[in-house]
């Protein structure tokens, strides 16, 4: 009879671990995206090695990584530089908002790797912009890849599909 009741107890942490486990896998896909990093677009944050999971929310403040749906090429992930009513220039490499000089609180890669001049490349200048309402301004934190709103222009919050919360780095 005590046999019994142990091999029930054992089945019954089993069924409860399992289920555990099911309820926790579905509530991470309902409230977290996963995604592995497979550029340099967003070094030195995040490498190519890295797994991340975003926050699935369209609440963004000016210095969060986002997911967003890029107009040219399915989902990207690069950095909120500017939200709606903010002005952005960009002056030989150096970032301005709002017409002050930015220091942005983050690392950023800006080795010169092109092989034209920047006077055919326009990555490192780019006009004053205001950001339009309902609408974020977004950079790669290596600069010297223009995969971000420097190229596609701003980024509709509605296209904001979450917000960076952690990462796996695996090393090579």
């Amino acid at each position: 009879m005590i046999e019994q009741k142990d091999s029930f107890n054992i089945f019954a942490k089993v069924l409860f671990a399992v289920l555990g486990l099911i309820v926790g896998f579905i509530a991470i896909r309902l409230f977290f995206i996963p995604i592995k990093i497979g550029n340099t677009l967003m070094e030195p944050a995040l490498s190519g090695n890295d797994y991340v999971w975003f926050y699935k929310t369209k609440k963004v403040d000016s210095g969060s990584i986002v997911l967003y749906k890029s107009p040219l090429s399915g989902e990207l992930v690069s950095r909120v530089i500017a939200k709606s009513g903010e002005t952005v220039e960009i002056i030989n490499k150096q970032l301005y908002i709002n017409g002050i000089k930015a220091t942005p609180g983050w690392a950023i890669k800006k080795s010169d790797t092109r092989i034209f001049p920047s006077r055919f490349v326009n990555r490192d200048n780019m006009n004053a912009i205001t950001v339009p309402d309902g609408h974020v301004f977004v950079l790669n934190d290596n600069w010297d890849i223009p995969d971000d709103s420097r190229l596609f222009g701003v980024i509709a919050i509605e296209n904001i599909v979450g917000k960076y919360a952690f990462k796996i780095s695996l090393k090579k």
